[in-house]
């Protein structure tokens, strides 16, 4: 039975966008405030539906971010309008799958020195 379930739970989770990889990285440390986020995921998404805001651990800064195409359709991005000061800020992102419309979200932490 625990390895039914263990292939359904595999199986499933194929089937939806993951986080692959971020632009700036998780838990990655900056020299200066990034001009940009890219987020690439592990398929296809829906740019449409797609939202990305940045936000500084204190609050003093939330920036939503205008989420537009990426290289591929597997990866979108958002540009940072305001400089970010020194401190730790969260990577906010919520995304759809272009296959079959599971939506999916997460954070993800980056720090500017």
């Amino acid at each position: 039975m625990n390895f039914l379930l263990s292939v359904f739970l595999a199986a499933t989770s194929m089937f939806h966008a993951e986080l692959k990889s971020a632009m700036p990285a998780q838990n990655s440390t900056l020299d200066k405030s990034p001009t940009m986020v890219m987020l690439t995921f592990t398929e296809d998404v829906n740019v449409k539906v797609s939202t990305l805001s940045v936000m500084k651990s204190d609050s003093s800064v939330n920036e939503k971010l205008t989420v537009k195409p990426g290289n591929d359709k597997a990866t979108f991005m958002g540009t940072v309008t305001k400089t970010l000061a020194a401190g730790k800020y969260m990577v906010k992102w919520h995304t759809a799958s272009a296959d079959d419309g599971h939506v999916t979200s997460g954070s993800y932490w980056f720090t500017v020195k």
